[in-house]
């Protein structure tokens, strides 16, 4: 089947695939809503399964869920509203809503199981400092969230009534458990002063305005959204709800090659649904420049040439210049123009770097996406480097602390429709796998779970980063963890029909 290929005056095109239903969609799958730069995420819990339902019709019912239909249309700005609401559930919170043991077993584990799991804790590293007992919530049963809702705004003030208004409605069904702000005032750069949000997935089926070359190997909409196949060319697994209980057919069929032989065909409450992971993530940004410039200092050389080495450092470590310029581009020198051009900044590899003269093998970026260097056969490599993709969606946060300093961090979210063979991948077997690209002890220097004085047990001088040189590699000793958890679980983005079956009493 074709996509839908829309012209307007940028004349976006996309890559055949199966066509999506974007008004089925919450458009957190495809907009970061960047128009809108203030956000608030509302942590909530049911206080009451029937009012609960009740309050979600009336955000089904008027249509205040904001769809991913304007992708059919990137850049048109009569697309763009005043406003964006998203919602996602908890496993926990899906059983308030009274979806059955029955239903609940046909979701991933993973998200059954929660994100403070002990088992996924370890997974995570979300170990000693970050430990989820020490979460700000989602951590305990008490602060543990049924339902997010992300709100957009314009200003901090028009936040402010947008939420008012929704709280008025939804304050008999549901308790606050954590409120969070996060804006991108400051653009779209993160809090350690580097261009983010620059990688993106080229999904089969989506329009977009950006040149097919400059987003790379088009990825099967599976990967993200529910109902469609996936990087394997198979349907992801998805949740589902015997026929018989729904009795006002809300729901589609599953899929014609899922059916049972011999069983009545289920309907598929997961089609154009995804799995939310949500992250707080502090992020110590006196530490990490503090480190940097500790281990870039030169005595005897000038001000000047020992800013520059600092700048360097902090790249290698990144794996890309503050400007968003890749090392793999430009290794010496940093290039801002290069940096801010979206159709050049993501496109090389780093299959003509394989010991990492120009792109350390630890850095963040290198990890994050391997691209050709995962097996020895490039084309392969990119191949199965798709099958581990996310789509990212964070927003710095800076929360005030006593004296005038303040908190700074990401609050991160990750989109994709396997949460273990995705998002818990990456983070696992990439970013905290000190054996990763051949290495043996050197985790993500970033984001890895490094040095916690917190951990018991845990040595410093077990944490290290090496930057490949010439004559001599620098080897960076006692590296200490930058990014710490503060916060998060697993949750579940429905379509608009599943939604409309969450909120029916037919869902009981």
């Amino acid at each position: 089947m074709a996509a839908q290929t829309v012209t307007s005056g940028s004349r976006p095109a996309a890559v055949p695939g199966e066509a999506l239903e974007f008004e089925d969609i919450q458009g957190l799958v495809f907009f970061g809503h960047g128009h809108l730069k203030y956000s608030r995420y509302v942590f909530l819990r049911v206080k009451d399964g029937a009012r609960a339902r009740a309050w979600l019709r009336t955000l089904v019912e008027g249509k205040e869920v904001t769809t991913a239909s304007g992708k059919q249309h990137p850049g048109l700005t009569e697309t763009k509203g005043d406003h964006a609401l998203q919602v996602a559930f908890t496993a926990s919170g899906l059983e308030h809503l009274g979806v059955p043991s029955e239903v609940m077993t046909t979701f991933l584990q993973e998200f059954r199981e929660g994100m403070r799991d002990r088992r996924r804790a370890r997974i995570l590293g979300d170990l000693g400092g970050s430990a989820p007992e020490k979460w700000q919530f989602g951590g305990t049963d008490a602060t543990a969230p049924h339902v997010v809702l992300v709100l957009f705004g314009r200003d901090d003030a028009d936040l402010d009534v947008f939420h008012a208004s929704h709280r008025e409605r939804y304050q008999d069904a549901l308790e606050e458990v954590f409120l969070q702000d996060a804006d991108m005032r400051q653009g779209d750069t993160e809090p350690f002063g580097f261009r983010d949000g620059i990688s993106f997935p080229y999904i089969k089926g989506v329009p977009t305005t950006r040149t097919p070359d400059a987003l790379g190997l088009p990825v099967n909409a599976g990967e993200f959204i529910l109902g469609y196949p996936n990087a394997y060319g198979q349907y992801p697994f998805s949740p589902r709800v015997p026929r018989g209980q729904d009795p006002r057919d809300l729901l589609p069929e599953v899929p014609r090659e899922q059916r049972v032989p011999g069983e009545p065909r289920p309907k598929d409450l997961g089609r154009n649904g995804t799995y939310l992971v949500l992250r707080k993530l502090r992020q110590d940004v006196k530490g990490f420049w503090k480190f940097v410039e500790e281990n870039s200092r030169v005595p005897g050389k000038s001000t000047e040439e020992n800013e520059a080495n600092k700048e360097l450092l902090a790249a290698k470590l990144m794996g890309r210049w503050k400007s968003g310029a890749p090392l793999a581009l430009c290794p010496l020198k940093d290039d801002p123009k290069l940096g801010g051009d979206a159709t050049a900044n993501n496109r090389f590899q780093f299959g003509d770097d394989p010991h990492g003269m120009k792109c350390p093998l630890s850095s963040h970026v290198r990890r994050a996406n391997p691209r050709d260097t995962l097996v020895e056969d490039a084309q392969e490599s990119i191949k199965l480097t798709a099958r581990h993709l996310i789509i990212r969606r964070g927003r710095p946060y800076r929360d005030p602390l006593p004296g005038g300093e303040e908190e700074q961090g990401l609050m991160f979210v990750a989109l994709n429709t396997n949460i273990g063979r995705q998002f818990e991948f990456i983070q696992q077997t990439w970013m905290n796998n000190p054996k990763f690209n051949d290495l043996y002890d050197s985790k993500d220097p970033i984001a890895g779970d490094n040095y916690d004085p917190e951990y018991p047990g845990d040595d410093p001088k077990d944490y290290t980063a090496v930057v490949p040189g010439f004559p001599v590699r620098q080897r960076l000793s006692g590296l200490p963890r930058f990014v710490h958890m503060r916060g998060g679980d697993y949750f579940f983005m429905p379509g608009i029909k599943a939604l409309r079956y969450l909120s029916s009493e037919r869902a009981r």
